[in-house]
């Protein structure tokens, strides 16, 4: 397991559950990204999650969205699918994930504080 922090810009959140949704263990997983409590320097809000994926996470991220047998919205999690980047810092058009299994230093990496 490999630990992933995303910002997920306020305008995304409800396709980037969807992607969750798809991508993740259950159908909980489509509340992932709640309240955008989270700020940029430039005033952006973000809903941030932080957890344990699989190795493979990264890889299935960018593949071919299958959906799961719980269901989902499957034209929201590709609309958020296409707004994913990896690093860098938070940017209110993309889901920017970080990969560092420390959470405070992928906030730091992100430039984002609490709200």
């Amino acid at each position: 397991m490999i630990r992933v922090t995303i910002a997920c810009p306020e305008a995304l959140i409800g396709d980037a559950n969807a992607l969750a949704r798809v991508l993740g263990y259950s159908e909980a997983d489509g509340k992932t990204y709640g309240e955008a409590g989270w700020r940029d320097e430039a005033g952006n809000r973000y809903a941030v999650a932080s957890g344990l994926v699989s190795e493979g996470f990264a890889a299935a991220a960018q593949s071919a969205l299958v959906e799961p047998e719980w269901g989902a919205d499957m034209a929201a999690a590709v609309r958020a699918q296409s707004r994913v980047r990896i690093g860098g810092p938070a940017d209110p058009a993309h889901l920017v994930a970080v990969f560092d299994e420390d959470a405070e230093a992928a906030y730091r990496l992100l430039g984002v504080l609490r709200a």
